[in-house]
């Protein structure tokens, strides 16, 4: 229970890194997801632009503790964010769950205006358990479900406009 509130926090360092460096909660679990065979993060933008924002990118970033960089085209803001802890440990907790899923947005990409993807705190999902989402999918519900359970204040998938191929998460 303590680690997960770390983690949710974001308010610690663990582990080190040389002498003067330390390694922070979202360099590990960043680490871990981007070897964890049960998420596949996405090289690529559902728009077709290329940028340096692409949910692989955002979680390589977040693993050298940089800020993740936000896409600059449509309505996404440009410059970056850190990836909320929150996100992290619910895609890792996931997959902990037997969840395995495709990640296609992190912070990159374009969405509404207010999107708390421009913050770090929302991720987008097009394949549940090796299955595209949609309404054929039998898992889309069940993952939506545990998702908030892992406290996400928003999961929209098939059913809400816009959201027919694809799961959204934030935080």
């Amino acid at each position: 229970m303590v680690l997960a509130g770390v983690l949710l926090s974001g308010g610690c360092s663990s582990g080190s890194l040389g002498s003067s460096q330390s390694i922070s909660v979202r360099q590990t679990l960043a680490y871990s997801l981007l070897r964890n065979p049960r998420v596949g993060l996405a090289n690529f933008h559902v728009s077709g632009r290329r940028d340096n924002a692409t949910a692989v990118d955002n979680m390589r970033q977040a693993e050298r503790g940089q800020r993740s960089r936000r896409s600059s085209y449509q309505r996404a803001p440009g410059g970056s964010a850190y990836l909320d802890n929150r996100v992290l440990w619910a895609m890792h907790y996931l997959t902990r769950s037997g969840w395995s899923f495709r990640v296609t947005e992190l912070a990159g990409g374009s969405h509404s205006g207010k999107s708390r993807h421009y913050e770090g705190a929302a991720f987008d999902v097009d394949y549940i358990n090796g299955i595209k989402v949609g309404w054929e999918n039998p898992h889309v519900k069940g993952f939506m479900r545990r998702c908030r359970q892992l406290g996400a204040r928003e999961v929209r998938g098939p059913g809400i406009p816009g959201h027919r191929t694809h799961v959204h998460v934030e935080w």
